[in-house]
């Protein structure tokens, strides 16, 4: 280990499948080695996404092997950790991390730096609302909060969440790895699920969990076949929520008009099988990772206002917004790419928004120059 390395601890909550876990692994497997000595702790065992890290760039990984709630020997696991890691810098993936690790901290009576990364917009329920306004506290006590888009600041500041810095770092994609591919395989696969090539395919790449909202787009591609539209939906993924989308399929008779992929490790040749992507979410997209991949690999997307949806489209250029909740208008928005369907150059204006302003090298670069400062010059008070 040379000794000018910076040595980060990154806390998470779990690697399971997740945008703010694929977040994390993303950083895991591509910042810098020479220049930061990496490490990796998981409060609970849920593991579905570690397969995809890079485990040989880290020097450890700890499973903390936490239940629920607040755990001492998880705690204090930490604590030693960094203190026998000579950790520099913490870097927590939202609030639980966040406890877990500025309690750590604390115990460990190092001078850590700690550094929270947030991806939460939109707390909707009485608990959650409770919950971040108990939070409060310890996240004035965050040495930088890192959002991941500029409406999701202005959302929080707002709303009087403070830390001792803030910074928007948004999320970045690897446009090499998600660059178009040539269309004949697209087609080849769009005959294999049973669409033609006169098919309007909207496409959505999403676990199937409520919070997702499938139904809506369900809904919306049945209001266009309506219409006289040739509409027809991929749904790639899984999840707890297939069943009921199923089963709603069955009810409306459009079995022939709908497929479900399973979960996909690839999910590129499946987007590029679609005319355009949509993400209907009503409240949990901060800055969506899908989205991005989707535009990277030429496709429009319709999305619901949330989070930093209006930093990643551009109406009438990428693709369209709508309001959350409202199938109306996410039927509109549809119906204005089908009809003229997109063309070459709607899809070099997708991937052009992300070459642009969000690809991994960008996100990259900013956050090792959050994870080059220097650490405090005092240790940390222990939390009262």
């Amino acid at each position: 280990m040379s000794a000018s390395q910076r040595r980060i601890l990154f806390i998470v909550n779990s690697l399971c499948v997740g945008g703010a876990e694929r977040h994390v692994i993303t950083l895991l497997n591509h910042l810098d080695t020479q220049r930061f000595r990496i490490s990796l702790a998981c409060l609970k065992p849920e593991a579905a996404q570690l397969p995809h890290l890079r485990q040989e760039r880290l020097a450890n990984i700890t499973w903390c092997n936490v239940g629920k709630g607040f755990e001492w020997h998880a705690i204090r696991r930490l604590a030693d950790l960094i203190v026998t890691d000579e950790i520099d810098t913490l870097v927590c993936t939202n609030q639980y991390s966040m406890v877990y690790g500025q309690l750590a901290r604390s115990l460990s009576r190092r001078r850590v730096r700690l550094i929270e990364v947030l991806h939460t917009t939109l707390v909707t329920g009485l608990k959650e609302q409770l919950q971040m306004w108990l939070y409060r506290p310890v996240f004035a006590r965050c040495d930088l909060l890192v959002y991941v888009s500029e409406n999701q600041r202005r959302y929080w500041r707002s709303r009087g969440l403070r830390a001792r810095a803030d910074r928007v770092i948004h999320n970045g994609v690897d446009t090499d790895y998600y660059a178009p591919a040539p269309p004949a395989a697209a087609q080849q696969l769009r005959a294999q699920l049973g669409f033609s090539a006169a098919d309007f395919v909207v496409g959505i790449c999403a676990a199937l969990r409520p919070e997702k909202h499938h139904l809506d787009l369900l809904e919306a591609v049945r209001r266009l076949r309506e219409r006289g539209l040739g509409a027809c939906l991929l749904i790639i993924g899984d999840g707890p929520e297939r069943a009921r989308i199923e089963q709603r399929i069955a009810r409306l008779g459009m079995e022939q008009q709908v497929r479900i992929t399973g979960f996909q490790s690839d999910v590129r040749p499946y987007i590029e099988a679609c005319d355009v992507m949509s993400l209907v979410s009503r409240s949990v997209e901060t800055f969506s990772l899908a989205a991005l991949e989707s535009l990277a690999l030429g496709k429009p997307v319709v999305m619901s206002d949330v989070g930093g949806a209006s930093e990643q489209v551009v109406p009438g250029v990428n693709g369209y917004l709508f309001e959350r909740g409202d199938v109306a208008a996410l039927t509109d928005c549809l119906q204005r790419l089908a009809v003229p369907r997109p063309d070459a150059a709607a899809a070099k204006a997708a991937r052009d928004s992300v070459v642009d302003r969000y690809t991994l090298p960008r996100m990259l670069e900013q956050f090792s120059a959050c994870l080059d400062e220097a650490p405090p010059q005092v240790a940390p008070a222990r939390m009262s």
